[in-house]
């Protein structure tokens, strides 16, 4: 593995400047992302941060559906235009965003209604606003990866992750334990990076093209598997705190949330490499074997990665837990290890679905995550019932192992039979 990051970091190499900024971004991202679980885990009561869990869960929800639809076929259709198109593509990838954002205000009311048990006006719109500027910021980074502006992209996030650590910092000094005041400030922080970006960059946003009738069909032969994955991604990996809310109890949600949170601390790395490399398989142009090498030039990284989660989990998982989070959260004993395991996991095979997604096999993902969510509902509320915090964990190793393992073996097949048409059209 030290060879091929030698070989990547080499002098010559156009790609090691722009992988050192998306690095360096992702290390202050998991900074932040740690010591804001880290802070309001310690300031808040179990119950309180419960809830954060809960908005956190809805959050990544409506941002991967916003991704599915708006950013990730952004990413695998920008190299298909040339200057011009391309421009007016980047136009409508914004405007869509904005009536993304409209979508996002009239539906949340109503799903705060049903998922929460008493009407808070004052909660709901504070919910409301951190939904919407944490959607927006995310926005902005994936559309700068996706153009591979890494430079930019990493001082746009370094101004977020400096503001949010400013704000944390606050709230743990003088330990303000009301959770919409970081909702309030962490909202604003997303709303300015974000407002410095569109003011830059955005050009006729608001004038339509007849083009984007077009872009939109484009986008939705994409995007409508990727939107269809995402519902039955959240569904699997966002089911565990409602479950435990339903058949546990609210503690066990802030449980849940602070041993995730350890075992994920790799996940904005995780999604940054995702985002670079992406448009990287994308160049190839379908050169089945060119992917497969960078595949397993990859794979190896990965790889290794996943092999360091597992290793500090079972050697440091109780330690960092006790350090980390005090002794609120002592005590867990097994239970440390299995988030790291769920993650090493998902690091492990990468890989394979940035491939499929590459070669715009985006409608395998939405196949293969059917079994995995009725499994993650159905095997999941019978284990909760009977084991609690611990058949949570159980059920999310057993539906990702498995979910991973499909796709490989569909990633193994589809490059098996499309590489050797490639090979017996170059002979002809």
């Amino acid at each position: 593995m030290i060879q091929k990051l030698q070989a990547l970091f080499n002098s010559d190499s156009e790609e090691a400047p722009k992988l050192l900024s998306v690095l360096i971004d992702q290390v202050f991202m998991s900074l932040t992302t740690l010591l804001t679980t880290v802070i309001l885990a310690r300031t808040y009561d179990k119950l309180v941060y419960a809830d954060y869990v809960l908005l956190l869960s809805i959050t990544l929800f409506t941002l991967g559906l916003q991704s599915s639809f708006i950013s990730k076929p952004y990413a695998i259709n920008l190299s298909d235009f040339k200057e011009k198109n391309s421009f007016d593509f980047y136009n409508f990838n914004i405007s869509l965003k904005y009536v993304f954002t409209l979508f996002i205000l009239l539906v949340f009311p109503l799903a705060y209604y049903f998922l929460f048990d008493n009407w808070d006006t004052s909660a709901l719109l504070h919910y409301l606003f951190y939904i919407v500027a944490y959607t927006f910021y995310f926005f902005v980074r994936e559309t700068l990866l996706s153009e591979r502006k890494t430079r930019q992209n990493l001082y746009y996030g370094l101004g977020c992750s400096l503001g949010l650590l400013t704000l944390l910092g606050i709230i743990y000094f003088n330990e303000i334990a009301q959770l919409e005041f970081f909702l309030k400030y962490a909202s604003l922080i997303y709303l300015g990076v974000t407002a410095i970006y569109l003011i830059r960059n955005s050009h006729s946003v608001f004038k339509f093209r007849e083009r984007y009738r077009s872009f939109f069909h484009t986008n939705w032969k994409v995007g409508r598997w990727l939107v269809g994955s995402n519902f039955l991604f959240h569904l699997s990996s966002n089911i565990y705190p409602w479950l435990l809310l339903l058949l546990s109890n609210k503690s066990n949600v802030a449980v849940l949330g602070v041993l995730m949170s350890i075992g994920s601390l790799i996940s904005p790395l995780l999604t940054a490499l995702n985002s670079y490399l992406l448009p990287l398989f994308v160049k190839l142009k379908l050169n089945y074997s060119r992917i497969h090498a960078l595949v397993r030039r990859w794979l190896v990284i990965f790889g290794g990665l996943a092999l360091l989660l597992v290793t500090v989990g079972y050697f440091l998982g109780q330690d960092i837990m006790v350090l980390v989070f005090g002794e609120k959260y002592a005590d867990l004993g097994l239970l440390v290890l299995y988030p790291f395991i769920v993650q090493a996991i998902n690091v492990a095979f990468q890989p394979f679905k940035i491939a499929l997604d590459a070669v715009k096999r985006t409608d395998v993902n939405f196949w293969i995550l059917i079994p995995r969510s009725l499994i993650a509902v159905g095997l999941g509320y019978f284990l909760i019932h009977q084991y609690g915090l611990v058949g949570a964990f159980y059920t999310m190793i057993i539906e990702n192992l498995l979910y991973r393992l499909l796709h490989f073996f569909i990633y193994t097949r589809i490059i098996n039979r499309k590489g050797k048409k490639t090979i017996v059209s170059q002979h002809e």
